[in-house]
C-alpha cells in the first residue's frame, strides 16, 4: 500500500469535504471570493464572456506567468463545449497548445483539463496537475511492486512536452484501482446520493448535465491531489 491505513483514511476524508467544499450549491461563495464548480458547470452551457475567463483563470490559479487573451480564451471555452464529439486523450493536448496568450506559445495543460471539466462534464477528463502527478507515479511504482520515490517530482512527459496520454491513462487505471475499495466506493456513493437530493444545488441534482462519472473523477482529482501533497511534505 502507497499508504498506512490511517493516512489513507483521513486522505480520503479530506478529499470528500473537498469535493463538497467545491460543488456545493452555485449561489454560495468559497473563501468571500470564488465561485463553487456549480458556477462554471452551468456557465460554460452557454455564453461566456472575457470577464468571465477572467475569474475562471484566477480561480483555478492559472494566471501565475501567464499573460492570457481572455476574450479569446472565452471563444476557446464556448468553441470546446460546441465540439460534436469529445476525446481528451486527444483534444486537450491540442486545446493545450492553442489556448491563446500573450508572448511565446506554451503548453498550457493544466488549464486545458480544467477548462474541460467543466465544459465537457460528461467526458473522462483527468485535472493535469503537479501533485496529482506525483501520486500517479507513486501508484504506479507500488502497481509494479516497485516502493523508491526517485521520480516523484518528474510530470508525464515525452520528446515534444507533456504527455497527457500517459498521465490519462495513470489516472484511469488509479480510478479502477479505487473501485475495488470499499472506502472509495462508500465515499463516491455517499456523495452521489448527496448530491442528487440537492446538496450542491440543481446542477449537481441533473444526472444528465453532471453523470456519476463527474463526481467520482471529482473525488479521485481530489483524493490524488492530497496523496501528492502527503507525498511532497513527508517523501520529497
Amino acid at each position: 500500500m502507497p499508504f498506512s491505513n490511517d493516512a489513507r483514511a483521513q486522505l480520503l476524508v479530506e478529499a470528500e469535504a473537498d469535493v463538497r467544499r467545491w460543488c456545493r450549491p452555485r449561489d454560495q461563495w468559497i473563501g468571500g471570493n470564488r465561485h463553487p464548480d456549480t458556477h462554471w458547470l452551468a456557465l460554460f452551457t452557454g455564453l461566456v464572456t472575457e470577464g468571465d475567463a477572467h475569474r475562471f483563470l484566477v480561480t483555478f490559479q492559472l494566471t501565475n506567468h501567464v499573460i492570457w487573451r481572455k476574450q479569446a480564451v472565452a471563444h476557446a471555452i464556448m468553441g470546446l463545449r460546441a465540439k460534436p464529439t469529445f476525446d481528451p486523450v486527444i483534444d486537450i493536448p491540442v486545446l493545450a497548445g492553442q489556448l491563446p496568450t500573450e508572448g511565446r506559445m506554451r503548453q498550457h495543460s493544466s488549464a486545458a483539463s480544467k477548462i474541460a471539466t467543466f465544459a465537457r462534464p460528461e467526458a473522462d477528463v483527468f485535472i493535469w496537475d503537479r501533485l496529482a502527478s506525483k501520486a500517479a507515479r507513486h501508484r504506479d511504482w507500488h502497481r509494479a511492486g516497485r516502493t523508491g520515490w526517485r521520480r516523484l517530482n518528474s510530470l508525464y512527459r515525452k520528446a515534444d512536452g507533456h504527455d497527457y496520454a500517459a498521465f490519462w491513462r495513470a489516472c484511469a487505471q488509479a480510478r479502477e484501482d479505487e473501485r475495488q475499495k470499499s472506502d472509495f466506493r462508500a465515499a463516491r456513493d455517499r456523495l452521489i446520493a448527496d448530491f442528487r437530493g440537492g446538496a450542491g444545488g440543481a446542477e449537481m441534482a441533473d444526472p444528465v448535465h453532471v453523470p456519476d462519472g463527474f463526481i467520482e473523477r471529482r473525488l479521485l482529482d481530489k483524493l490524488m491531489f492530497a496523496e501528492g501533497r502527503w507525498i511532497e511534505r513527508y517523501r520529497s
